[in-house]
Parts: C-alpha cells; structure tokens; sequence
C-alpha cells in the first residue's frame, strides 16, 4: 500500500503545480491589466510595479489552490481510469475510497497549511499592498495634467487649465492659472509654457510664455493690477515626483486582519450594541415615566418634565428577549443563556451603571417636545443596533471565511475523484468542463452566502461553511455511485 500510496501522490505533483502555476498567472495577469493605466502612468520605477505584483501573489494563491486540487485530481484519475490502472487496483481488492485516502490526507494538510497562511501571510500582504498603492496614488508625475481641464496642483491653493499639451516635451499652450498662495488671489494667462521638476524632484517649475497676470493690489475685489510678460518662472514647491512611502497605517481592514484582531473588533461591536440597547431601554423607561405622570401633573396645575430623584426603575424582564438593567452589577445582562460568558463578561465591564444611563435618558427626554422627536430618538438607537450587528457579521464572515476556502480542498478531491473515474473517456474535456462548473457554483454560492450574511439573514457560520457541505454531500453521493460502476 505505501508503494501505491506513493505513486498516486507522484502522479499528483505535476499537475497540481502545473495547474496553480498556470492559473496564478492568469489571475496576475488580469490585475496587471486593471492596475495597468493607474501604474504606468505614474512614472514609477519597474521595481515598485513588481512589488505591486508581488504583494498580489498571496490573494491570488489563497484562491487558485484550491481550483489546482480539483484539476489535479480530475486530471490525475481520469488518465488512470482510461489506462484501466483504477480496474486492475480495484480487481486487486482496494476499495475506491482507499485509493482517494492519500489524497484526502494530504488535501487535508494542504488545507491546514492554507489556514494558516490566509490568517499570517495574507492579512500583512494585503496591508503592505493597499499601503504602496495609496502611496501610489499621491505621486504626481510631470504629464499627469489633463487637457482643457482645471488640474489641482496644490489643495486649495493651486489650480492649472492647460491647453493641449505635447507630453514628450512637457509643454503646453493656452494655459491658465489660478493661484491663491500668500494670501492672494492670481490669475495668469499664457500662450504657452514648459513644466519640468528639480534635481531634488520635490519642487516643480513652469515656465510661462508671452502672457499676463492678474492680481488684487488690496482687500477690494474691484481692485487689481495686470502685468504682462514675456517669459515667467514659477516655482511650486511641495509637488514630489518621487514615490513617498507611508510607515505602515494603523487602520487595516477586515482582509487585513487575521483572527485575532477580527475577534477583538467583534467583541468592541457586541459593546456598542449593547450600549446601544441599554440607552434604548433606558430611553423608553425615562419616556415611560414622563407619560405617566403627565395627567397627575396636569391635575396640579402644571406638566412635569422628566422624574425626581425618587423615580425608580424595576428590574422586570422586557418583553422581547431584550438585555435588562441589573443594578447589582451596574450594566446590561443578556438573557441568552448561550452566549459565551468571557465575551458577555467583556461587553459588560464597558457599558456604564444604570444610574448614568438613567440620568442621560431624562436629560434626553426633557429636550423632545413631540412624540415624533421621541420617535425618531428610538429609531437612532435601532439603528445603531443594526448598524453594529451587520459589522459584528461582517468580520464573522472573514474569520469563517479563513476556513472554508482551504477546507474546498478536501470537498474537491471527495468531488474530483469519483467523477473522473464515472467517465473514463471523457479526457480533457471532463478537466475543463467540470473544472468550470463547480469552480463557478461554489464561488457564487460563496458570494451569495457572504451577502446573506452581510444583510443578517443567516448566520456568518453558515453562509461560509454551507457550500462546503453541499458540495461534500454531492461528492459522497458521486463516491457510492462509483463503487457500483463495474468494469
């Protein structure tokens, strides 16, 4: 059996690096052409275009490995089942499923493998790379002025409308300028003009032709002085044509994160969804009284707004499943049983005491004068709620996520196998046919289950892990279909 088991992996090896070699590249070269018009034209060194490249490799991996596994496997038992090898192994009395076992064993160490890379290799190259290409995007190149268009220069201080512009030589015709710098207000008027930068390539030079310039001599907008020129030097300093890297931001994203920091994002979410819930409650308890007293203060003789210091709030669970007001513990109490008790723990250290929220919820009440301004107060804590909710089911979806793509390599090989070995003949075509397929459905039903997530219609674990077992299930049913297949 080793010997056997070493010849299938064998046999594996070539096709799986052909594959995620050939489909890397694919993948790459699809970005080159989408980052393609916003690189070159930015006058950058060959060098920062790798590292752009480079930093895209992981992404790319983190979805192309999975795709090689199935090609590998579809390739791989196709060729054995039509060279009768998978008949001569089953007439010797080795089961199909053992066959695919060193293949499910060593898919399962590649998905291991994977998880681990998608939660420390990816989250810093996707920083690394949105770092360089926000870099990127500061630098301005000497032709990046647009034609007959108003190009900001400098923000709020330096505006250039060019004419055409000769882009091999720098120059332009019919220009105006509008300067704003020093605490005055210019415009200048050439026929024509040059632009080129300093040796130190901070500061830029244009050099002006035949025209004038306009300029306020005082505070009066009706007041100004015009001075033409034959030729005219202006120095704008500030323009870098070299490319500045930022340090490291500290702001990453949610594919920039790897669990850990996913997590700690969850846990400050579920706090802000509890504050939120708590100042609704106590909200619509400060309400509450104020209504209830209002005949009594109408029978006085005048309207109380808001409660006394004698006011006090029961500890009756709210209808709903709403977290209620525990004053032993001063915050907010879920009456879920099954949440987990440390992040329960963790929300409620950051909620403020019963009596602070109290105290905000009257001074809130006191401010409304109409039942639509009270309404509108609650429908802002909802939202809140909600608005916290879906970013506590986004970044589940991304720690899910980091899972389930590499686990596609166990459910491909469950899927490859036994189809490859149904249809003996089918060669290539079966490779590219099925490849095609269940690569489309399972990254749609993907997308789909992230979106459904996103919109908090199922949970994050299923809109993930679902696919997988869909496809796992179709995989064992093709598996026992197979083993009735005779030869």
């Amino acid at each position: 059996m080793r010997i056997l088991t070493r010849y299938l992996l064998r046999l594996h090896i070539a096709p799986f690096l052909f594959a995620a070699t050939g489909l890397t590249l694919l993948l790459l070269l699809d970005q080159v052409s989408r980052r393609f018009g916003d690189l070159i034209g930015k006058d950058l060194h060959w060098s920062v275009i790798v590292e752009v490249f480079v930093y895209s490799v992981p992404f790319i991996l983190a979805q192309t490995l999975p795709m090689a596994v199935l090609i590998a496997v579809l390739y791989t038992f196709n060729r054995l089942a039509g060279d009768y090898e998978i008949t001569a192994i089953r007439a010797s009395g080795v089961p199909l499923a053992r066959i695919m076992a060193p293949l499910l064993l060593a898919a399962t160490l590649l998905a291991g493998g994977m998880t681990w890379f998608n939660n420390t290799v990816l989250p810093e190259s996707n920083h690394h790379l949105q770092v360089l290409l926000t870099s990127i995007g500061r630098k301005k190149p000497t032709f990046y002025l647009r034609e007959r268009t108003i190009n900001e220069v400098l923000p709020s201080r330096l505006y250039v409308q060019p004419g055409p512009i000769d882009r091999e030589r720098s120059a332009f015709e019919d220009a105006v300028i509008y300067d704003e710098r020093g605490g005055k207000s210019r415009t200048i008027y050439a026929d024509s003009g040059r632009m080129a930068f300093g040796a130190e390539q901070e500061n830029l030079y244009l050099t002006l032709l035949d025209g004038s310039l306009q300029e306020r001599v005082d505070d009066s907008p009706h007041s100004f002085q015009r001075i033409r020129f034959s030729r005219m030097v202006m120095k704008v300093e500030g323009v870098a044509n070299v490319l500045e890297r930022d340090t490291l931001s500290s702001y990453r994203s949610d594919r920039e994160m790897n669990i850990q920091d996913m997590y700690q994002v969850v846990v400050e979410g579920e706090r802000r969804v509890e504050r939120a819930r708590a100042e609704s409650q106590a909200f619509a308890m400060a309400l509450s009284q104020r209504l209830a007293d209002f005949p009594e203060a109408l029978e006085s003789g005048g309207a109380r707004i808001g409660g006394t210091e004698q006011d006090t709030v029961g500890t009756e669970e709210p209808p709903g499943g709403a977290p209620r007001l525990d004053p032993a513990r001063g915050g907010v109490r879920s009456p879920t049983p099954s949440d987990d008790a440390g992040t329960r723990e963790l929300v409620e250290q950051a909620l403020p005491s019963q009596d602070s929220l109290l105290v905000l919820a009257r001074a809130t009440v006191d401010r409304f004068t109409s039942a639509a301004a009270a309404s509108n107060q609650l429908d802002m804590y909802q939202q809140r709620v909600l608005d916290g909710l879906a970013q506590i089911n986004k970044y589940w979806v991304e720690i899910h996520k980091k899972g389930s793509i590499p686990a596609a390599c166990i459910v491909f090989v469950l899927i490859g196998a036994p189809i490859a070995v149904r249809y003996p003949r089918a060669g290539v075509a079966l490779v590219v046919g099925v490849s095609l397929v269940f690569f489309g459905a399972y990254y749609v039903s993907l997308v789909g289950g992230e979106e459904l997530a996103d919109r908090r219609i199922v949970s994050p674990l299923w809109a993930m892990w679902a696919p997988n077992v869909l496809f796992g299930l179709i995989g064992l049913a093709a598996l026992i279909q197979a083993r009735r297949v005779t030869r």
